[in-house]
């Protein structure tokens, strides 16, 4: 990272330069394999969806896919099914599970074993059948490291949607049941994660070759795929949920901001995910559709509490949360984005109405670094964020925000530009990643109370696998209510231990609570039928292009 003394709006010309420079010839390789516009559907059905994403790469095709929760977004939910689903044609409320591959399931009187019935004439791509069979194979090969075709990356991402997971059975044909290790209200959110490829594929192809031939039973074929450059997506015209309304996606890897813009801008694709925020007067000028609206996201990075400085260290911890000009922050990137004082924004069911939050108070910042140990001048940090990828907003200006916004009360950062996986093996592998070492604040990017299973990855004080959190992060009053709610089948009741959670986890400034994204995109005129859901993932079976 550059430390040149650079101003702000010098540094944001430059990288806007720098990408604007590029883009001309990634644009043309996007038109050489699209075609140009393709021919567009008619009478709500049809057409050719061309996304930029903001991912560095198209999202590995395994179960689950890597690239974060774009990999689930776009390849995940369209390849494959879970045996539940996100309602996600709708926007009013947080998405919840519905019957997917199971059509329906009942709990047992210890409230410890599902029994979930499977939807029947369901095929996957390859045209073998979906059936009890093929989720016991799945969830085999995801957790039994001596089965043959274990799969060591996927099962690594996916093992978090199955810490409660005690045993599985066949039961007949179209009937399987799940025994959890203790009553755990949240198994449905889990199993939306979980994806069911043909065992056949598997068998076949093997692992090291089953991503160029994945086959799932979902609302899209995999018909292309050449890694680093595009994704083809094609109707599956025996979709069990009806043939979706497009005839094909086209993904496109491009984690630069501006060059999404310029895609979009010289019809090389549809549909750009988080564009420039400089650019939205001037595309709302142009036609295009402005997509913005509140859903649980965003950047919250994360403390190095294994070692000093931050280690039993609240007050340095709390100082740096009231450090941060989140307001200047929201205006550097045009509000597309807005302050966040807790991990969830206010009237999400998990906020927590006892505590204020955080907020810009450089005084109180100043104290709290005194009473912490430390002279204006003597503490030096080092921040690893990443410089594009899934859901990272705009990481360059922020950071330049939090660098100056650090300064101002005494305290050095270096920025440190991770690559944006790097940051994710951080994240789930703590201490084994050599990286962390060298690191005192790391950036994250989590789905911030979309499903009430995600947060045990990063809040509790135990990784699956009795590995300790990823930052170092251990509070009992966290993990105790975290537990309670996670047993209580009562909803009021578990949102209730959930905000004491947050209510503990605020105190004790275990995070970094910096900002709520407002899930920004961009399409052209000609895209219909699409729904902005409170969720990282999106519903394409109801959208059409023409």
């Amino acid at each position: 990272m550059s430390r040149d003394g650079l101003g702000r709006s010098r540094a944001a010309s430059l990288r806007k330069s720098i990408a604007l420079i590029a883009v001309a010839a990634l644009t043309s390789a996007c038109m050489g394999v699209s075609g140009g516009a393709p021919a567009g559907g008619r009478n709500g059905m049809g057409g050719t969806l061309r996304i930029a994403m903001s991912a560095s790469n198209i999202p590995f095709p395994t179960t689950p896919p890597d690239q974060g929760y774009e990999g689930y977004r776009f390849v995940g939910n369209n390849i494959y099914d879970g045996l539940t689903k996100y309602d996600l044609d709708q926007s009013d409320a947080i998405p919840s599970p519905q019957p997917a591959l199971a059509t329906s399931w009942t709990l047992s009187p210890d409230q410890l074993t599902w029994t979930f019935n499977l939807r029947r004439d369901v095929t996957f791509h390859d045209g073998t059948p979906f059936n009890a069979d093929a989720v016991i194979f799945q969830l085999d090969r995801e957790t039994d490291t001596e089965h043959p075709f274990y799969d060591t990356l996927a099962a690594g991402r996916l093992a978090t949607y199955l810490l409660f997971f005690k045993s599985w059975q066949k039961i007949d044909d179209y009937t399987v049941s799940i025994t959890t290790t203790a009553p755990y209200a949240w198994l449905l959110y889990d199993l939306t994660h979980v994806y069911f490829p043909s065992p056949t594929a598997v068998m076949k192809y093997g692992n090291n070759n089953y991503a160029q031939h994945a086959t799932g039973t979902g609302p899209f074929v995999m018909t292309n795929y050449v890694d680093g450059q595009v994704m083809e997506l094609s109707a599956n015209e025996r979709y069990w949920g009806g043939r979706p309304k497009l005839d094909k996606i086209v993904l496109y890897p491009q984690p630069v901001a501006a060059s999404r813009v310029a895609m979009l801008q010289s019809d090389g694709v549809d549909w750009a995910e988080v564009p420039s925020p400089d650019a939205l007067d001037q595309l709302k000028s142009q036609g295009y559709q402005i997509f913005m609206g509140e859903y649980p996201h965003g950047i919250m990075p994360r403390f190095n509490q294994f070692r000093p400085p931050f280690k039993d260290n609240l007050k340095l911890r709390q100082a740096l949360n009231y450090a941060l000009n989140r307001p200047g922050a929201a205006a550097l990137i045009n509000n597309v984005g807005y302050p966040a004082k807790q991990y969830v924004y206010p009237g999400h069911p998990d906020y927590d109405p006892a505590f204020p939050g955080y907020t810009y108070d450089p005084q109180l910042a100043r104290r709290l670094l005194a009473e912490a140990g430390y002279r204006p001048g003597q503490l030096k940090l080092r921040m690893g964020y990443p410089t594009g990828g899934s859901g990272n907003m705009f990481p360059d200006p922020m950071m330049q925000q939090l660098q100056a916004d650090f300064k101002a009360i005494g305290v050095d950062v270096e920025l440190l530009p991770l690559e944006w996986s790097t940051i994710l093996t951080i994240g789930l592998t703590g201490l084994n990643a050599p990286e962390w070492s060298d690191i005192d604040i790391l950036w994250a990017s989590p789905a911030a109370g979309q499903e009430p299973d995600g947060y045990q990855l990063t809040f509790l004080c135990q990784r699956p696998g009795n590995k300790p959190n990823a930052a170092g992060m251990c509070n009992p009053d966290v993990d105790r209510n975290y537990l309670a709610a996670s047993a209580s089948f009562d909803p009021q009741e578990s949102n209730r231990y959930l905000r004491q959670m947050m209510d503990a986890a605020l105190r004790n400034a275990d995070f970094l609570f910096w900002m709520h994204d407002l899930n920004l995109r961009v399409m052209a005129p000609r895209v219909h039928g699409f729904v902005q859901p409170k969720s990282w993932w999106v519903d394409f079976t109801k959208i059409w292009v023409g």
